[in-house]
């Protein structure tokens, strides 16, 4: 296989793939020091990292480890995989915003292994680091391994089982010569359908059917290719395609274990279910399945739509700044494969790579609710993929594509220059006093300059450069960058002064608007009451000093006049993005108790 001789490509003095003695440690020692920096103390961001955080918290309070709750209402949003490793993360470490992201840094952490291994078996040592580190250092999986969320985790989950079923069906290129099994051992069926167990009770039946919509079709085409490669009367027709296609559906679902694997994920998922499904009387199966798998799919859900174009032009965002070579790489694996160009079982493996993008991408692009995240389960095959073409490219005597690798580093400076004008703009809509956060932007900027230093000096540096350039990049901005912004992020702040002015815990109560920020740092269950409860909220202040209400500022006039002489507003704060203030109602105290309580806090 000869790279193309461009004119515009550049020799390289050194055109050989570097021997990595310990890829092993190279990986955990990078990985874990980009998750460690990405770790700021930073209050919960969104809606569902403390809506899941109060659910773990409120299963190790009560002992209840089946059936999540929260704010004392049945849980039906997700399974209960992501509660289960946050509550043994509390139990262990205490109850924080750090011990509830620390299974998506984990869950991360263990991709990134899956990732050595895969690159080291199907390709060399060199892919298994680079295709580790581009996962660790894309911005997504940044955000993700930094969240009281299911998607890292459940990215762990499938991408190991999918790896540990194609294994069999792929040669060890460590070992010159041995042929693919063909077939995954018993144990290998079980060990994946066990995974797979575990990432239905992670993000429910997406957990078993991603993986298999990869590996089915993909050993499919296998069985196919070799019955069309054996015997034939006469040349290759559209009859024999028919005959081969159908006679490989059998093919495929013997070899790949299919009855194993579903045993095994039965064996793993299927308990809890029914427990859950029995304490709630199908509650929780029916909410769950109906309104947030069928419903999702069917329709957008909480105005999280899009086009056919939201996950391919998000994954260009997400998967930055490996991204900015995403494309060429799809390219130019799906050209090798589609004209079988190189060793053996290299088209195989980046036909598997193609599909499991493809499968992640295409299907969640069909389903009418769409966020970001949704698609994480695709960026391993992403990050094996730009690593395979690009230690490839490193190793010729020349730049392959050089004008389209150049390009890539322009769109590399480009996002540089584009994150911090992010970061400025968002501060003019309610991230206040987070400009120094842009600085963050300069970290492309100049990783495409030293990039592009080291291919002009002929060496394979320019690839160790980018994924410097990416682990810097992502835990600086989910790190130090996120906890500066973090500052505009006033409510949980907002919630634990309603203790300080309780003189100890608070009973919270909110008018009109609730939010898992709320439930979360009140400690406890906030009670709720709409427009029209406005006598019954303001009668809840007068049910004792503890007492507190948290209202929007538009609405603090529905509820003025009803409240007791003694209270008002004693508290103010703005959520992050929103126009008007939330306001803390309570008693307030006299001159006196405020002088004391100023001085005691001087203190």
């Amino acid at each position: 296989m000869h790279a193309p001789n461009h004119p515009e490509s550049r020799t390289m003095a050194n055109a050989t793939i570097p021997n990595i003695r310990h890829p092993l440690a190279v990986v955990l020692i990078a990985s874990t020091a980009c998750l460690a920096v990405g770790f700021a103390a930073t209050p919960f961001w969104d809606e569902d990292e403390p809506r899941f955080a109060a659910i773990a918290r409120t299963m190790l309070e009560t002992g209840d480890w089946i059936v999540p709750t929260y704010n004392g209402t049945l849980a039906v949003d997700k399974p209960v995989l992501m509660h289960w490793c946050m509550a043994v993360c509390y139990s262990l470490f205490g109850t924080s915003e750090t011990t509830a992201r620390l299974p998506a840094a984990i869950a991360t952490l263990l991709t990134a292994l899956a990732l050595l291994r895969a690159g080291r078996r199907w390709f060399d040592p060199a892919t298994g680091v680079i295709a580790a580190l581009a996962y660790v250092g894309c911005l997504l999986v940044g955000i993700e391994a930094h969240a009281a969320t299911p998607d890292a985790i459940l990215t762990a989950l499938t991408a190991w089982a999918t790896l540990l079923i194609a294994e069999a069906f792929l040669p060890d290129r460590r070992l010159p010569g041995s042929p693919a099994a063909g077939r995954p051992r018993l144990v290998q069926a079980a060990a994946a359908g066990g995974l797979m167990g575990l990432a239905v009770l992670c993000k429910g039946p997406i957990g078993f059917l991603g993986p298999l919509a990869v590996l089915l079709p993909w050993v499919w085409l296998l069985a196919m290719q070799r019955r069309l490669a054996g015997p034939q009367d006469g040349p290759v027709n559209l009859a024999h395609l028919v005959r081969a296609g159908l006679g490989s559906i059998s093919d495929a679902l013997s070899q790949i274990r299919l009855a194993t694997i579903t045993t095994a994920m039965l064996a793993v998922a299927a308990p809890w279910y029914v427990a859950v499904g029995l304490r709630t009387a199908g509650a929780w199966p029916n909410g769950f399945f109906l309104i947030h798998n069928v419903g999702r799919f069917a329709a957008p859900m909480e105005k999280h739509g899009g086009s056919l174009l939201y996950h391919p032009l998000g994954m260009l965002v997400g998967f930055f700044p490996w991204s900015c070579f995403l494309p060429l790489a799809i390219v130019i694996a799906g050209w090798r494969t589609w004209k079988r160009i190189g060793p053996a079982g290299l088209a195989q493996t980046y036909s598997l790579i193609l599909l499991w993008l493809a499968v992640w991408v295409g299907g969640f692009s069909v389903a009418a609710t769409k966020l970001p995240n949704y698609i994480m389960p695709a960026y391993p095959a992403a990050a094996l993929l730009v690593a395979a073409l690009g230690v490839d490219a490193a190793s010729r005597n020349v730049w392959p594509h050089a004008a389209w690798l150049a390009s890539g580093l322009g769109w590399l400076a480009f996002g540089g220059v584009a994150t911090s004008a992010t970061v400025i703009v968002a501060t003019f809509f309610g991230l206040s006093g987070a400009e120094p956060a842009a600085a963050v932007g300069l970290v492309p900027l100049f990783g495409a300059i030293a990039c592009l230093w080291c291919a002009r000096r002929g060496r394979f540096d320019p690839l160790v450069a980018l994924a410097v350039t990416g682990l810097t990049f992502t835990s600086l901005a989910v790190g130090p960058a996120a906890g500066w912004m973090a500052r505009a992020n006033q409510l949980p702040a907002l919630v634990e002064s309603a203790h300080e002015h309780a003189g100890g815990r608070a009973r919270i109560g909110t008018f009109t608007q609730n939010t898992p920020n709320i439930v979360y740092y009140a400690h406890g269950l906030v009670s709720e009451w709409t427009r029209s409860e406005a006598r019954t909220a303001a009668s809840f202040l007068a049910s004792g000093a503890d007492a507190v209400l948290l209202v929007p500022e538009q609405r603090y006039e529905e509820i003025a006049d009803s409240l007791p002489e003694a209270c008002g507003i004693v508290g103010r704060a703005r959520p992050l993005f929103a126009k008007q203030d939330v306001l803390l109602v309570g008693t307030r105290k006299p001159p006196g108790d405020r002088a004391a309580a100023e001085g005691r806090l001087k203190r």
